[in-house]
């Protein structure tokens, strides 16, 4: 922040400087010549200050781009353990299991410690509305699951910079063409 107004100090000198520069020359040097080498100078200097500013902006962007780049993969990361997890326990409630595998609980701690890191805060408000229907709903019910998850891994997907309409259930994926078929009946 302080190289920022550091900069913004010394660009507003520079652009007072060229004012007053060409003021001068413009109204207080009376010979032709003189004045020629005054404007010729300020457009020298403008020129080169242009480029260094627009060299400045570009090294900006390509730095901003970079964090940006390491931001999302780290969501990726995070976000893996998520789908990890989620897809564990639908194979367990495929089998007729009920509870939680060792490796569900890992999966999950690992997500839940990356979004405290990564998720932003309407990430983490969706992570504790599916959490809290995924505990006080029935296990049993699959429609639900496939609901509740679908919002959250639209937030998910958000998060990552995707924009999802409502007119595809993403969980519909995972799905066999004979659930999706009943999936669209329920609704």
């Amino acid at each position: 922040m302080e190289n920022d107004n550091l900069s913004k100090l010394w660009m507003l000198f520079l652009f007072l400087l060229l004012v007053g520069f060409l003021v001068w020359g413009v109204f207080f040097v009376t010979d032709l010549n003189s004045r020629i080498s005054i404007l010729g100078i300020v457009a020298v200097i403008v020129a080169a200050f242009t480029s260094v500013l627009t060299v400045s902006i570009n090294n900006k962007k390509a730095k901003e781009r970079e964090y940006n780049l390491h931001i999302l993969k780290e969501k990726q990361k995070v976000f893996e353990h998520f789908y990890n997890s989620y897809f564990e326990i639908i194979s367990e409630i495929k089998k007729g299991k009920n509870g939680l595998s060792r490796k569900v609980e890992q999966e999950m701690m690992s997500f839940k410690k990356g979004l405290m890191n990564w998720g932003s805060d309407q990430l983490i408000k969706k992570y504790l509305e599916f959490d809290a229907k995924l505990i006080e709903s029935n296990v049993n019910n699959n429609f639900h699951l496939i609901n509740d998850a679908d919002v959250f891994i639209k937030a998910l997907r958000e998060d990552l910079g995707f924009k999802d309409t409502n007119d595809v259930n993403i969980m519909s994926v995972i799905l066999t063409p004979e659930a999706r078929k009943e999936l669209e009946k329920l609704k």
